[in-house]
């Protein structure tokens, strides 16, 4: 993996156009905002700490060392695991750790399970011959060595999906504009999964051009912007930004977007998901403050100044802290060969996880917790749906699970199933 300044990613806000926008009131306060630079203007703030050092206080430009931990599978021990576990013809919820022995990377995998919540956050398994393996056989090798990184599997829909295609087929045939961000070649801004501790992507093709997926600390952005804009860190831990949480767009809870808990600082942030859904019929979502929007915009700001750019192959797995971690995507183009294919799985390790904050709980409790747990039927889609099923509701730009869209229709073509 190389580490270096990628292109300008989308989603950010210009203050000038703000400015222009409203000659008196808000606007003018965050001018004046942005020159702060000391704790000593903001009494609110000394429950976030001055300064957070740590194995994630890393950025991309100008670094000296890998930031992500790379391993080398060991393909043979692999290819055998593969060959005993068909032998039992399980799959689905049944592809695990105990069914799927590993003596020679455990150790190595168990340490990127570590560094993930403990270490960079990134980690990255390589040397996969994916191409020597149907789809079905790829994808539970996928299920099986995300096992030993997190014992627990996210929802991440509304149906029972395990897993998301995020790519743009060549078979659709819905407007790029009326599907969901995941599912075109835009450009997506730095964001998270909200809900998921663990981001876990298979990669099965690269686009032809563009693409690459960038990442930064939520760490390192925090220090940038407390010397820089602490007003901005303030206005982000306020616990009052509108989450969308209803499927026809007129509900939300309030939460702040990031917090500093039990020791570790988290975010929990997709800029599509905040504020007014489009949809929305009542009005009911109050529409950002102009400091917020100031706040977001500083904060994709620092994200691309400390960003890396992952160069990823076909056959490798990347591991994101998605708690401790930004993510965001390059615009890219597919040739006639080429279709950019990554294969989503959320999951949370239960012995090293990290305490969620009850001000954040609601789309952790939907993929993780007693709201996932009343979706009783399970379900792996090993491709992606034939045709595109558009998510009436949908404006994420990586959907969380509370009663809203779904990434995929009833039909994906081809599933493991596990149904209880």
């Amino acid at each position: 993996m190389t580490a270096h300044t990628a292109p300008v990613v989308s989603g950010s806000l210009d203050l000038q156009h703000l400015m222009r926008s409203q000659e008196h009131g808000l606007a003018a306060d965050i001018l004046a905002l942005q020159h702060s630079t000391t704790l000593l203007d903001l009494p609110d703030l000394p429950d976030l700490p001055a300064h957070i050092d740590g194995p994630r206080n890393w950025t991309g430009p100008g670094s000296d060392r890998s930031i992500a931990r790379t391993l080398q599978v060991d393909r043979p021990e692999v290819k055998a695991a593969h060959g005993e576990f068909s032998e039992l013809e399980l799959d689905g919820d049944q592809v695990n750790r105990q069914r799927f022995l590993l003596p020679k990377l455990q150790s190595q995998l168990e340490q990127c399970a570590y560094d993930l919540h403990y270490g960079s956050g990134l980690c990255i398994i390589r040397g996969l011959d994916i191409e020597n393996y149907t789809v079905e056989d790829s994808t539970i090798i996928f299920l099986a060595l995300a096992d030993y990184i997190g014992d627990q599997r996210g929802l991440q829909n509304s149906k029972g999906d395990m897993l998301s295609h995020v790519t743009e087929s060549k078979s659709w045939t819905v407007p790029k504009a009326r599907r969901h961000g995941i599912h075109t070649n835009d450009d997506l801004p730095f964001h998270n999964d909200m809900g998921c501790e663990i981001l876990s992507m298979q990669v099965r093709d690269r686009a032809d051009k563009g693409g690459h997926t960038c990442v930064a600390s939520i760490t390192t952005i925090y220090n940038d912007l407390m010397q820089s804009s602490p007003w901005a860190l303030h206005t982000l831990a306020e616990p009052n930004w509108p989450i969308q949480t209803s499927k026809r767009g007129d509900k939300f809870v309030r939460s702040p977007l990031i917090a500093f808990h039990a020791g570790n600082l988290l975010v929990s942030m997709d800029p599509a998901r905040i504020g007014p859904h489009p949809l929305s019929r009542d009005n009911s979502i109050p529409p950002l403050t102009p400091k917020q929007k100031e706040a977001l915009a500083l904060l994709q700001t620092a994200a691309r100044k400390h960003q890396i750019r992952l160069e990823t192959q076909p056959g490798d797995i990347v591991f994101i802290n998605n708690l401790g971690l930004l993510h965001a995507r390059e615009a890219y183009s597919d040739s006639a060969t080429s279709s950019r294919h990554l294969v989503r799985l959320w999951l949370r390790n239960t012995r090293l996880g990290w305490p969620i904050p009850s001000s954040m709980k609601m789309p952790w409790d939907a993929a993780f917790g007693k709201e996932a747990e009343k979706v009783i039927n399970r379900f792996y889609p090993i491709v992606p749906m034939p045709e595109y099923m558009e998510c009436k509701y949908s404006n994420g730009t990586a959907a969380f699970v509370a009663d809203d869209d779904s990434d995929s229709s009833d039909d994906n073509g081809g599933e493991i199933t596990h149904q209880e």
